[in-house]
C-alpha cells in the first residue's frame, strides 16, 4: 500500500475521532444543561401509562415510586399485555389499594401485524383523557420529581415528544459490556441538542423507557398504530413526529429515572439484537459496512499501541492518537452516564458486543423468523 494511502487512512481515522469527541463533548453539554430546568408540582394532567408483561418480578418497585410523585395531576395506567405470571395479581391488589389513582387492564389477545408493546401502549391511551401521555416501562423505577421535571421540559421547549437518556443501571461486568452500545449513536453522528431545533426528521432520537407525549399531538399521527410492527418503535415514532412537525426535547433524565434494562449477558444481546438490526432497517449491507469499519475506526488504532505493524508505516502516529481520543471520549461518557469506572478500558469489548449483537439478530431474522423476546417472534 503506497504512503499517500496509508497517510489518508491515518487522517481519515483521526479526523472521524475528533468528530466523535466533539459529538460528544457537545451531547454531554446539552444533557448537562437540561439538568437545570425544574420540575413543576402542578400543570397540565397527565396519563402514565404503563405496559407490562411476565414482569411480576420488577414492577412493584416501579409502581411504588409512580405513587410517589411530587407532581398533583396525575393518574397510572397499566395494561398486562396477556403475562403467563403473577403481573395481573399484582395489579388488582394495587387497584384495590390505590383505587383513585391507579387503573389497571388487561389487554386484548395481539392481533395480526402487531408487536406486543406497540399495540399495548394503543390500547392503554384509548382510556386516557388527560391533556399529557407518559408512557414508561415497567423496569422503571422513578424519583419523586420525574413527572414534572417532563412536563417542566415539555413547556420549556414547546415540545409535543420529551423523552431522554436515563440512569441505566449495570451492576455485573456482563451488563456493562454490552448496554453501553446503546449510547454509541449519539457518541458518534447525533447531535442532541438540534433536535429540538431542527426540522428535519434525522435529527431525531428517542427512549422508550421514558416519553412524554402532547396526547393531542400523539392522537393527530395516529398514537402507535404507524409503528404497529417496529421493534424500535420508539426511534420510529420520534422520526414521525418531526416528520408530522412535532417537535422533540431529548434530555437528560438521569437524576429523576433508573432502569435496569437487563439482568445477564444473554438478555442483554438478546434484548440489543432485537433492537439494533431493526434500527438499522434490517439492512444488510449496512450491517457489512459496519461490520468492516468498527475494526478500522477503533481496534486498528488500538493494536498499533501493542503490536508493531511496519506495514502501516505513516498512518501509524495518527492511528495511536485516535487511540487515545477514543479513550478520553468513552471516558468522558462514563462519567456524564455514571457508567462503571472500568467502562471506557473495554469499549472495544463493548463493539465486539454490540456487532454480536447485530449479527445474531440477522441470523435469527433470517432463519429462525424472528427474534425471540418474552415468549413472542419479534421479526
Amino acid at each position: 500500500m503506497s504512503i499517500a494511502l496509508l497517510t489518508a487512512y491515518g487522517i481519515i481515522i483521526f479526523a472521524a475521532c475528533i468528530f466523535f469527541f466533539f459529538v460528544t463533548v457537545s451531547n454531554i453539554f446539552w444533557l448537562v444543561h437540561t439538568q437545570s430546568i425544574e420540575p413543576k408540582e402542578s400543570g397540565p394532567s397527565v396519563a402514565v401509562l404503563v405496559p407490562a408483561r411476565n414482569e411480576a418480578l420488577r414492577i412493584r418497585p416501579c409502581l411504588d415510586s409512580l405513587l410517589k410523585q411530587n407532581y398533583r395531576s396525575y393518574q397510572i395506567y397499566v395494561i398486562d399485555d396477556n403475562s403467563t405470571d403473577e403481573t395481573w395479581e399484582i395489579l388488582k391488589s394495587y387497584m384495590q389499594r390505590y383505587p383513585r389513582k391507579f387503573k389497571a387492564f388487561r389487554a386484548e389477545p395481539l392481533p395480526e401485524g402487531w408487536y406486543g408493546k406497540p399495540h399495548a401502549l394503543q390500547e392503554l391511551s384509548g382510556h386516557v383523557e388527560e391533556e399529557y401521555m407518559l408512557c414508561t416501562d415497567a423496569d422503571t423505577v422513578h424519583k419523586p420529581d420525574s413527572i414534572g421535571r417532563a412536563i417542566a421540559v415539555a413547556e420549556r421547549y414547546k415540545a409535543d415528544l420529551v423523552t431522554g437518556y436515563v440512569h441505566h443501571v449495570m451492576p455485573t461486568f456482563a451488563e456493562a459490556s454490552v448496554e453501553p452500545s446503546i449510547y454509541i449513536l449519539t457518541m458518534l453522528a447525533m447531535p442532541l441538542y438540534l433536535i429540538p431545533l431542527v426540522k428535519s426528521s434525522k435529527i431525531s432520537h428517542a427512549i422508550g423507557q421514558f416519553m412524554l407525549f402532547r396526547r393531542s399531538f400523539f392522537e393527530k399521527i395516529g398514537g402507535y398504530e404507524p409503528v404497529r410492527k417496529q421493534a424500535t418503535e420508539d426511534v420510529k415514532m420520534a422520526n414521525i413526529v418531526k416528520q408530522q412537525g412535532g417537535r422533540i426535547a431529548f434530555v437528560d433524565l438521569r437524576m429523576s429515572v433508573e432502569c435496569r434494562m437487563y439482568n445477564d449477558y444473554r438478555g442483554a444481546i438478546q434484548g440489543i439484537a432485537k433492537n439494533a438490526y431493526d434500527y438499522l432497517g434490517k439492512n444488510t449491507l449496512f450491517l457489512f459496512l459496519g461490520t468492516v469499519a468498527v475494526p478500522l475506526v477503533f481496534f486498528v488504532p488500538i493494536i498499533v499501541w501493542f503490536i508493531n505493524i511496519p506495514c502501516l508505516g505513516p498512518a501509524v502516529p495518527f492511528l495511536k492518537a485516535s487511540a487515545i481520543l477514543t479513550l478520553y471520549t468513552w471516558i468522558l461518557e462514563a462519567i456524564d452516564r455514571r457508567l462503571p469506572a472500568y467502562v471506557p478500558f473495554i469499549y472495544p469489548l463493548i463493539f465486539v458486543n454490540a456487532l454480536s449483537a447485530l449479527w445474531s439478530g440477522y441470523r435469527q431474522v433470517r432463519k429462525e423468523g424472528g427474534v425471540e423476546w418474552k415468549g413472542r417472534k419479534v421479526i
